[in-house]
């Protein structure tokens, strides 16, 4: 049997990657009201400092405390793949279970390179599904389709794509998008709602959109 498949899990779920350990309300918030909870190796260090459960481990398990890598009572999936990042690992399980929606945590952070490698690979998973990223600022999520967006006015909103061939258009910003394309990373930055909710339509595939806390 694939040990990647056939798990239980009770929604919602929240995947807790190894960097910066959530202060904010917001995200703390989040993490208390998960139902189960993923560390992506190194991070089961930091959540059981916090006394924080964890229901699986996932990772090469090359960072967690040897306390925490021999005590049976935690599941664990050991991964040595190095093609692939914990917090895609993480990923790969909850889609290959069929969760196609949950929250991920820890993901900034500590370093910055992988603050942008963990973001922004997000958009290179084929897989089909909706993740929100909550770091002390804001949050990040990924669009696949054409939807609203809850907003409020005045909140700072940037938009993020890796496939330059996405169209887009939007409704309720400062600066509207008219059927074009996020050709660089900065293009879709610095943007501004200007209503309680922001219309957004995709000709295709999958952008990011990051919304500070008001």
């Amino acid at each position: 049997m694939d040990i990647m498949k056939n798990h239980i899990i009770k929604l919602p779920a929240t995947i807790v990657a190894d960097g910066d350990y959530p202060s904010n309300k917001i995200a703390l918030n989040v993490l208390k009201k998960s139902n189960f909870i993923i560390a992506c190796d190194g991070a089961a260090n930091s959540l059981i400092k916090k006394n924080q459960k964890i229901d699986l481990i996932i990772g090469d398990m090359d960072s967690i405390k040897l306390n925490i890598a021999t005590n049976k009572n935690i599941k664990k999936i050991h991964i040595k793949d190095q093609t692939e990042n914990d917090l895609r690992k993480a990923i790969n399980f909850l889609t290959e279970n069929n969760i196609k929606t949950f929250n991920i945590l820890g993901a900034t952070g500590k370093r910055e390179d992988h603050t942008i490698g963990n973001i922004f690979s997000i958009l290179e998973l084929k897989n089909n599904f909706e993740a929100t990223i909550y770091t002390d600022y804001g949050t990040f999520k990924t669009i696949n389709k054409s939807q609203k967006i809850e907003s409020k006015e005045g909140q700072q909103i940037s938009f993020f794509a890796t496939d330059k061939t996405i169209k887009l258009k939007t409704k309720g910003l400062k600066y509207n998008f008219n059927n074009d394309s996020i050709t660089t990373m900065f293009y879709g930055t610095l943007n501004e709602s200007k209503d309680k909710c922001i219309d957004i339509k995709l000709s295709h595939g999958k952008i990011l959109i990051f919304q500070n806390y008001l």
